[in-house]
C-alpha cells in the first residue's frame, strides 16, 4: 500500500513537472510571438510616421510655392503700376526741364 502511494506521488510529480515544462514552452512561444508582433507593429508605425512626415513636407512646399507665386504676382502688379505712373510723369518732367531751361536762358 505504501509502495502504491509512493508510486502515485511520483507519477503526480512527474505529471506536474510535464505540465510545468509545457507551460514554460507555451510561455516562451507566446513571448516570441509577442516580440515578432510588436516588431512588425513598430515597423508599420515607423512607416506610417515617415509617410505623414513626407506628406507634411509636400504640403508645406506646396503652400510655400503658392505664397511665392502670390507674392510674385503682387510684385508684378506693383511694378506695372509704378511703370505706368513713371510713364505718366515723363511728360511732366520733360515740360519741367524745358521750362527751367527756358527760364535760365
Amino acid at each position: 500500500m505504501e509502495a502504491e502511494i509512493l508510486t502515485e506521488i511520483k507519477d503526480a510529480e512527474k505529471k506536474a513537472d510535464e505540465i510545468i515544462e509545457r507551460a514554460k514552452s507555451e510561455k516562451e512561444r507566446m513571448l516570441q510571438e509577442a516580440i515578432r508582433n510588436s516588431s512588425k507593429l513598430l515597423g508599420e508605425k515607423e512607416n506610417e510616421i515617415k509617410k505623414l512626415q513626407e506628406k507634411k513636407i509636400i504640403d508645406f512646399r506646396d503652400k510655400a510655392r503658392l505664397i511665392k507665386e502670390e507674392k510674385l504676382a503682387e510684385g508684378k502688379v506693383a511694378v506695372k503700376q509704378l511703370k505706368a505712373k513713371a510713364e505718366k510723369n515723363i511728360a511732366k518732367a520733360v515740360e519741367l526741364v524745358i521750362k527751367k531751361f527756358e527760364e535760365t536762358v
